[in-house]
């Protein structure tokens, strides 16, 4: 035999459970998931997309500096054409700007130069800049020194993100430094 208690109790529930409060319930469910994704997870997507993103502007200014740095006179062409497509705004305009006599040096002088050995840090990034400080040994001969020797340099370059997918970070700065 049934407790009539227990009937009563069961209706009651049923009554008190109408598909409007279970959809209530299931959007307030689902509003709490989305406000704990956000608040949660969000942060660490974005904190590895910054890192991402500072890896990959390390990485384009290192490239960058090594071709700037390597050289041949037989092929002078190339490696300018390498430098001038990793670079942007005033420092594309400048470099191209002294290209031609640029060749004319290293093309007169037979000067191949070639990286031994770099060395690169991140200074600063954000999400549409960055700085970056790369050292680099190049072992360089010309008709004046027809033995390579090493020679030494430090840059500093500044990158800024492009919207370029086959160079996202492109030199717009680069100096030497001491």
């Amino acid at each position: 035999m049934k407790n009539p208690m227990t009937t009563v109790k069961i209706r009651q529930l049923s009554a008190w459970i109408t598909p409007t409060v279970a959809l209530a319930v299931a959007v307030l469910l689902l509003v709490a998931s989305a406000v704990i994704g956000v608040t949660k997870v969000w942060p660490d997507f974005a904190g590895r997309d910054r890192a991402d993103q500072g890896t990959a502007a390390l990485a384009a200014g290192k490239q960058l500096a090594i071709n700037f740095v390597t050289m041949d006179y037989r092929t002078f062409d190339s490696y300018s054409a390498l430098v001038l497509s990793g670079a942007s705004g005033s420092f594309h305009s400048d470099y191209a700007a002294k290209l031609a006599d640029l060749k004319k040096v290293v093309v007169a002088n037979k000067t191949r130069s070639s990286v031994k050995q770099v060395e690169a840090g991140l200074v600063s990034s954000d999400p549409v800049s960055a700085v970056v400080i790369v050292g680099l040994v190049a072992p360089t001969s010309n008709t004046t020194t027809p033995s390579a020797v090493d020679k030494t340099y430090r840059l500093r370059l500044e990158l800024h993100r492009t919207s370029d997918a086959n160079a996202p970070w492109k030199v717009i700065s680069l100096d030497f430094v001491e």
